[in-house]
């Protein structure tokens, strides 16, 4: 099982909606860069065409979203994961389970769990 925790604030559904598409690229620049200097950190592999996983991500905010605002928002987030090699793809072919999960704590972060089955 590989674990990275990221020190940032998952947007909401609504915040990426009204955002300029450069915008939402920058950011998805942003979160790969962060992606990558984890998995580099904790010698995290890339994924390959044969592996099936599991992927658990874990919000810890402040103030909690409802369920649909909170996955709508980790849209970038999930395509930095692709693009940095931490999942092959987000298909139902690689992809047996995908579970997001909130938290409320006093400190704005993201956990990601990927566990190849």
């Amino acid at each position: 099982m590989d674990t990275i925790m990221l020190d940032l604030k998952s947007k909401s559904r609504n915040e990426i909606d009204k955002m300029h598409w450069a915008v939402k690229r920058r950011l998805k620049k942003e979160y790969c860069l962060l992606i990558r200097n984890q998995m580099k950190l904790n010698s995290i592999k890339k994924a390959n065409d044969s592996d099936v996983f599991q992927l658990y991500i874990t919000c810890y905010r402040k103030r909690k979203l409802d369920y649909d605002n909170m996955v709508g928002g980790l849209k970038q987030f999930i395509d930095a994961l692709w693009y940095e090699g931490f999942i092959f793809d987000d298909d139902e072919k690689h992809c047996a389970r995908m579970t997001f999960n909130q938290i409320k704590a006093s400190q704005d972060r993201i956990g990601i769990t990927r566990k190849i089955v």
